[in-house]
């Protein structure tokens, strides 16, 4: 191309639309972009929150499960209290060498050893 040459005047125009296109392509792609990774962001703030929640939700169990497991025992050592008190009850004739006989008529004494189900039940 000769030193003084230009190209059409329609060339200089193309090349700016071009470009321009481009452009507005490229704007409207980092747009979409934008747009998921602020989804993705929404999504990960929701999945920490319930993982959270979960985690909140596992410790309690835990507490209760512990709970239930101390009551289990207090109740089966009651249980094996009162098996044994049933096997080799004690009576007066059973045991002379007792300075009082047993009361029947029991008393504040005699609730607080006598097993939670016999308080509950009246027996």
């Amino acid at each position: 191309m000769p030193r003084g040459y230009r190209g059409e005047p329609g060339d200089a125009d193309i090349a700016a639309e071009s470009s321009g296109n481009a452009i507005r392509e490229l704007a409207d792609r980092l747009v979409e972009e934008a747009a998921k990774a602020s989804e993705y962001r929404v999504r990960l703030e929701l999945s920490e929150k319930a993982q959270s929640t979960l985690e909140e939700q596992l410790v309690e169990e835990r507490r209760r499960r512990e709970e239930a497991e101390r009551a289990r025992e207090d109740l089966r050592r009651e249980l094996e209290a009162f098996r044994e008190e049933r096997e080799s009850p004690e009576t007066v004739e059973e045991a002379p060498d007792r300075a009082e006989p047993r009361s029947t008529a029991g008393g504040a004494e005699e609730g607080a050893r006598r097993p939670r189900w016999r308080r509950v039940f009246g027996s």
